[in-house]
């Protein structure tokens, strides 16, 4: 079997973000969504996602976006001076910055904040910015992940076997390559999908931000109007064709074993 999860990076990180991604759900191929819980629209997108039962919510790990949910206090290896997060992954990643034990209170607050807010258990976790490719990182994810049982995003092989290796569940394989302009058309995404299929029986998690780039989003992302393309995409009825044709079935975290 060949099951395909579209999961939605950045839900709630704008009302526009939220809509797109719920839209991507309703009309297009989008089966997953992960929930920012310090953005601008968290409690809009928990709203939604509640009038969405069939969409399978997981938690986007922030360290780099707003402000943590944990003290400040109690987190001080993860913030600036002046008590928000950083907004580069670089200031993580290959850094050694992050005290594990600090990462891991930090997303224990934003899993137990989804939960609250949608009204059900988060079936998986990734990161904003890719972050958990940092050591210490990667330990919080999957202790979170080991404490939870939600699936954890894989961002390689090395990393899906270690990951497997400590008890915590993963797609077969993850596909990052629906991104950025030259990427995102459905000519794209049709050829990406085909490749998927070509990969052979397992599952598969392919990535994407589609969105409605309004304000709150123009103002403050780098990856914005991009979105509104990505959402065009997913909804093309050209895509939902080649899915089947390709012998592709739409599938949720929930379902993995």
């Amino acid at each position: 079997m060949k099951l395909l999860i579209v999961n939605a990076d950045d839900l709630g990180r704008s009302e526009g973000v939220d809509r797109g991604i719920a839209a991507a759900h309703r009309d297009g191929i989008v089966t997953a969504a992960t929930l920012m819980t310090n953005a601008p629209a968290t409690d809009h997108a928990a709203a939604l996602a509640r009038e969405l039962p069939g969409l399978d919510v997981g938690v986007h790990l922030v360290l780099t976006f707003g402000r943590p949910l944990s003290p400040i206090g109690e987190v001080p290896s993860l913030v600036e001076a002046d008590g928000s997060f950083p907004r580069s992954p670089l200031s993580f990643v290959g850094t050694g910055r992050a005290d594990p034990e600090q990462a891991l209170r930090e997303y224990r607050a934003q899993f137990a904040r989804a939960e609250a807010l949608v009204g059900r258990r988060p079936t998986h976790l990734d990161t904003h910015h890719w972050v958990h490719d940092e050591p210490a990182l990667e330990w919080a994810v999957v202790e979170l992940a080991r404490e939870t049982g939600a699936v954890a995003r894989q961002h390689d092989a090395r990393q899906r076997e270690r990951l497997r290796g400590k008890g915590v569940r993963t797609t077969d394989r993850f596909c990052r390559a629906f991104q950025f302009e030259g990427h995102i058309s459905v000519d794209d995404l049709v050829s990406l999908l085909e490749r998927v299929a070509a990969d052979g029986d397992g599952s598969t998690e392919l990535m994407c931000h589609p969105g409605e780039p309004d304000a709150e989003l123009l103002g403050g992302s780098t990856y914005a109007r991009e979105r509104a393309t990505e959402l065009a995409t997913l909804r093309d009825p050209r895509v939902r064709e080649a899915v089947a044709r390709c012998g592709l079935r739409l599938a949720t975290f929930g379902e993995l074993p």
